[in-house]
């Protein structure tokens, strides 16, 4: 073994926990909310960014005048 790869494995800081038991309680907490899924997120996403880019081809479409 090199004598970087021991010095960098003998450094204590940064250690991480020895269980992941705070994170997995702090994501099964119910918060209050709207519970959206992800696809349905993206879904939206992608409506939105096609509305804006159509936007002036239908505002010169639905224009009075």
């Amino acid at each position: 073994m090199s004598r970087r790869q021991r010095r960098s494995s003998d450094s204590g800081g940064g250690a991480m926990p020895a269980t992941g038991a705070g994170l997995i309680r702090f994501f099964e907490e119910d918060t209050p909310g709207i519970k959206v899924g992800p696809y349905a997120v993206m879904i939206f996403a992608a409506a939105l960014i096609i509305l804006v880019l159509a936007g002036p081809w239908l505002f010169k479409l639905f224009a009075p005048g």
